[in-house]
C-alpha cells in the first residue's frame, strides 16, 4: 500500500498536480496515524489482559486466605463463648452459694476458664500487595476499602487477646497455689494431657474451695469482661472477612 502511495507520489509531481498530491499524501499520514493508533489499542488490550490475569490470580490467594481466616475465627469465636460460659456457671457457685456435686463437674469448669483463644491468620498475600504498592491491582474500589480495613481489625483481635491473657495468668497462678492442677487434669479433654497418665494428687485438696475466695470471685468475674471484648472483637473480624469473601466472589463471576 504504501509502494502504491509513493509510485502515485512520484506520478503526480511529475506532471505537476500539487493539489491531488497534498490530497494523497495527506491520506497516506492518515494511514500512518491508523496503524500507529492501531498498534497503541492492540498494546493497552495486551496491557489490560495481563492486568486482569493478575487481578484474578490475586483475587483466587485472597479468597483461599480469607477462607482460612473465617474457618479460624469462627473457631476461636466458639472457643471464647464456651471459656464465658464457663466463667459465668463458676460465679454461680461462689461464697454461700451451693457449691457443685462432685468436684470433677467443678474440675471441667476450672480446664475452662484460663482459655484464651489466640488467632492467627494468613495474611501474607495481602501484606505482599500491601507493602509492594500492588493493591491497586484489585478493581473494585470496595474490595480495596475492605482489604484496607482488615489490618486495624486484625490489631484490635490481636490486642484484646493479649490483655485478656495478662488478666487470666494471675487466675493460672492463684490456683496453681491454692488448687491442685493434678485433679483438674483428671477430667480434662486436651489431646495433650491425654497422652499421659498422671498420678493422683498427693494432697488432700478439693478445687471446690476454690470458691470460697472473694479474690477467685472477682477473677472470674473480670474474666467474663475482658473475654467479652475479645468476643466483640473476634465477631468484627469475621463480618469482614464474611464481607471480604463475599466482595471476592463476586469479582470473580464477573469474569
Amino acid at each position: 500500500m504504501l509502494k502504491f502511495f509513493r509510485s502515485l507520489r512520484q506520478s503526480l509531481l511529475a506532471e505537476n498536480k500539487f493539489n491531488r498530491y497534498l490530497l494523497y499524501a495527506v491520506g497516506e499520514i492518515l494511514l500512518v496515524v491508523i496503524g500507529i493508533l492501531i498498534a497503541i489499542s492492540i498494546d493497552n488490550w495486551n496491557q489490560e489482559r495481563i492486568l486482569k490475569n493478575e487481578e484474578q490470580v490475586a483475587l483466587l490467594n485472597l479468597k483461599q486466605d480469607f477462607e482460612y481466616n473465617r474457618e479460624a475465627l469462627t473457631k476461636n469465636i466458639a472457643i471464647t463463648q464456651k471459656t464465658i460460659e464457663s466463667n459465668l456457671q463458676v460465679l454461680n457457685y461462689t461464697g454461700a452459694k451451693p457449691k457443685p456435686e462432685t468436684e470433677d463437674a467443678f474440675n471441667i469448669l476450672v480446664n475452662d476458664v484460663t482459655v484464651t483463644s489466640e488467632f492467627f491468620p494468613k495474611n501474607s498475600f495481602l501484606d505482599d500487595l500491601m507493602n509492594s504498592g500492588r493493591l491497586q491491582i484489585i478493581r473494585s474500589a470496595g474490595l480495596r476499602d475492605k482489604l484496607s480495613s482488615w489490618k486495624p481489625i486484625f490489631d484490635r483481635i490481636k490486642e484484646e487477646e493479649r490483655q485478656t491473657k495478662s488478666y487470666s495468668d494471675p487466675l493460672l497462678a492463684f490456683i496453681i497455689k491454692n488448687g491442685s492442677w493434678l485433679n483438674a487434669d483428671e477430667v480434662a479433654t486436651s489431646e495433650t494431657i491425654k497422652k499421659y497418665t498422671f498420678p493422683k494428687s498427693g494432697f488432700e485438696v478439693d478445687n471446690r474451695n476454690l470458691l470460697n475466695y472473694l479474690e477467685f470471685e472477682n477473677m472470674i468475674e473480670n474474666l467474663v469482661i475482658y473475654h467479652d471484648r475479645v468476643l466483640t472483637s473476634q465477631k468484627n473480624g469475621l463480618k469482614l472477612v464474611q464481607e471480604i469473601i463475599g466482595l471476592i466472589n463476586k469479582e470473580i463471576r464477573d469474569e
